[in-house]
């Protein structure tokens, strides 16, 4: 695409129109600013996108007009497809929404696009790993330090402070670190959420039940809330800290879900049977069309590229 107006995505369109509604509102923050930043940086086709989408905006005599309304007025005046107008007035709804990336990216501190792994440190000396498509919120004060997960997966190095309790949550579950090192992903994408501990003790509360990790032991949390514990191979749940996905006789349908994660686009499994297929192995989670070329040439399977965003797997 490369900055081609005429081929922009509709989603990044969508985005931003829904970025020139906020900033152009009058109670748009630093945050707001700051994440606008890291979206643009992001593509060029989101810069392309935000400037004649603000271009339009002006032309308007800067009158105040919902995302969604500038969507639709770009529409027109492109005399685009009916279908493109109902993309964009959604805009104004997804800024809002907890279930879309744009939404949470707007709430959070710190997040990660789609492939990206990204390091932070936080005031009191915690370091934090941010999976692929993760946002995160921090709050601090003096009795206690929260980190909210409105989507994806982390891992924290806990600075030790008794005095001040540090807790992970994500809506459904609560992990307070007990002096330690731990991974929380939340629940998405038809997956449940989990906490798993590599060192230390993490106290788990989900739906008025709790628990207690040690080092080894995960926490599944279904959607009801219930917790199933599980012995855990840390090391290798979150090798993803280092650039690999790492699968030891895992299913083939999830490995596949796994690697969608970390690539725009989708996979489509058409063979359930193939997908009971069991995959060992180490793949690099920045070349997810090696992985499945690898997985091509060792399985009888049939990976069919349709197009970019589009990848169909099927039995040979």
């Amino acid at each position: 695409m490369s900055g081609n107006r005429q081929s922009i995505d509709d989603g990044i369109l969508q985005a931003a129109a829904a970025f020139v509604a906020r900033l152009q509102s009058g109670d748009a923050t630093e945050m707001d600013r700051q994440a606008l930043e890291r979206w643009l940086a992001e593509n060029p086709d989101h810069q392309a996108a935000y400037d004649e989408l603000r271009v339009l905006w002006s032309d308007l005599g800067d009158v105040p007009i919902p995302a969604g309304r500038l969507g639709e007025l770009r529409a027109q005046r492109r005399r685009r497809v009916a279908g493109f107008v109902g993309l964009c007035l959604a805009a104004g709804v997804a800024i809002l929404s907890l279930s879309t990336p744009y939404g949470d990216r707007f709430r959070a501190d710190y997040y990660t696009g789609v492939g990206e792994v990204r390091r932070i440190a936080l005031e009191d000396g915690t370091q934090v790993d941010l999976n692929t498509d993760t946002a995160l919120v921090v709050r601090y004060d003096e009795g206690r330090r929260t980190v909210r997960i409105l989507r994806g997966e982390a891992f924290f190095a806990v600075a030790k402070n008794p005095l001040r309790p540090f807790v992970v949550e994500d809506g459904a579950l609560s992990a307070k670190a007990l002096g330690t090192r731990y991974a929380v992903r939340t629940a998405g994408g038809g997956g449940a959420a989990d906490v798993q501990v590599e060192e230390g003790r993490v106290e788990v509360e989900a739906a008025g039940q709790k628990t207690v990790l040690g080092a080894g032991e995960a926490a599944t949390i279904d959607r009801q809330g219930r917790i199933s514990l599980s012995r855990a191979d840390v090391a290798a749940g979150t090798a993803w800290r280092d650039g690999k996905l790492v699968f030891s006789r895992r299913p083939l349908r999830e490995v596949l879900s796994t690697l969608e994660r970390y690539r725009r686009g989708r996979i489509l499994l058409i063979d359930p049977a193939a997908g009971a297929l069991e995959v060992s192995g180490i793949f690099d989670l920045k070349d997810t069309d090696d992985a499945l070329t690898a997985l091509e040439a060792s399985l009888p399977l049939r990976v069919t590229r349709l197009s970019g965003l589009m990848v169909v797997v099927q039995s040979r």
